[in-house]
């Protein structure tokens, strides 16, 4: 039910006209230069990019929150995100040595430290990176990140980048009125199945 209603939510933004043309097919790159010209109103993005929209853009009054949610709900929400990971090898000659340099690198200083340089969130839940404390926008960005989950349902699944392009193309037919609502999230749910057989 939870995806049925936002699937309808997009296509209704969709049918509206008031997403971006051409937003599905877009590079993430081409979805950052059209804010950054005013061009749309609104956007998922990254920290990475908040800098990057200032230089090009330094009239541009943007602002940060939490993503859109049901009215109503005041709980906790999702925080789509890239995700990468340190690890150690379980063929590593140096396991216990490897271990040690993560753990340093996921101490509470550390992590502050390394987050402050990468303009980044820590990994640490213990750790507030300096601009957090410098910069409203990544100050209250910062607050959503507290406030808020990580969530990227791809994450670790097997041919991720198969699972997201069958539901794109079966969204796509959806929003182009070639299939129904039920249609296309059986399609898609039949498609996924098939790689957890």
């Amino acid at each position: 039910e939870d995806v049925s209603s936002a699937i309808e939510f997009i296509k209704g933004l969709y049918d509206a006209g008031v997403i971006a043309p051409g937003a599905f097919t877009m590079r993430e790159q081409d979805k950052v230069e059209e804010f950054t010209n005013g061009r749309v109103g609104m956007m998922v993005d990254s920290l990475a990019h908040i800098n990057l929209i200032r230089e090009r853009n330094p009239e541009l009054n943007f602002a940060i929150t939490a993503l859109p949610a049901t009215e109503g709900y005041d709980g906790p929400r999702g925080l789509p995100y890239a995700s990468w990971g340190i690890g150690v090898a379980e063929n590593s000659e140096h396991q216990e040595e490897a271990w040690k340099l993560v753990e340093f690198l996921m101490s509470a200083d550390i992590n502050t430290q390394l987050s402050s340089i990468a303009n980044a969130f820590p990994g640490n839940v213990n750790s507030t990176p300096d601009f957090v404390e410098t910069d409203e926008l990544f100050a209250a960005a910062f607050e959503v990140f507290q406030t808020g989950y990580l969530a990227n349902e791809f994450t670790g699944l097997p041919v991720a980048e198969n699972l997201m392009r069958e539901f794109d193309e079966e969204f796509q037919l959806y929003l182009d009125g070639d299939s129904s609502l039920e249609d296309f999230l059986a399609n898609a749910q039949e498609a996924w199945m098939s790689h957890f057989e």
